[in-house]
């Protein structure tokens, strides 16, 4: 009697354990990230192989930044353009929504999408608050009828700027 209890507990604990590991993070990039945004995964130098980044590549060492945040509004749509990228030591995670043409992305599905853009950025700590919106749009084809747009950046050294503007 005792051993089949044993042999039951047991059974419930493992199979607990299988369903809480196959729980993980949608949001997580598992290919490699590079400055190289036109290579494949196959062979791409400086690459962590079990995707996120290199160590030489922690801390805005790819884009410039490491925290994105863009959430743009349409007079008809609310959070009609949202976009996420965020390193978190050699971890990334990615997120890419855009309501007007029912795309929702995360992890290595968002970052493949939103990774020529982000390498396209170019951003400074520097840069005026109107080029940094004016480079925004432009990267990501954001129409000009738009209702707000912001942008958070996180640069390396930790400096945390956000940038706003209203329609035109």
């Amino acid at each position: 009697m005792i051993n089949r209890k044993f042999t039951i507990a047991a059974g419930i604990l493992f199979s607990s354990s299988l369903v809480l590991g196959a729980c993980g993070n949608d949001e997580q990039v598992t290919e490699p990230v590079t400055d190289e945004a036109s290579q494949t995964n196959d062979g791409v130098e400086g690459a962590n192989p079990e995707g996120g980044l290199a160590e030489e590549n922690v801390g805005g060492e790819v884009f410039g930044f490491t925290d994105f945040e863009l959430d743009v509004d349409y007079p008809d749509q609310d959070d009609a353009l949202t976009v996420s990228y965020e390193e978190i030591k050699d971890l990334v995670e990615a997120e890419y929504e855009d309501k007007l043409s029912n795309e929702v992305l995360e992890g290595n599905d968002a970052f493949d999408k939103i990774e020529p853009m982000l390498a396209e950025l170019k951003l400074t700590e520097d840069m005026p608050e109107d080029e940094v919106i004016s480079k925004v749009t432009e990267v990501f084809n954001i129409e000009s009828d738009f209702e707000s747009i912001e942008v958070e950046v996180t640069y390396p050294e930790g400096t945390e700027k956000e940038y706003q503007a209203s329609g035109n």
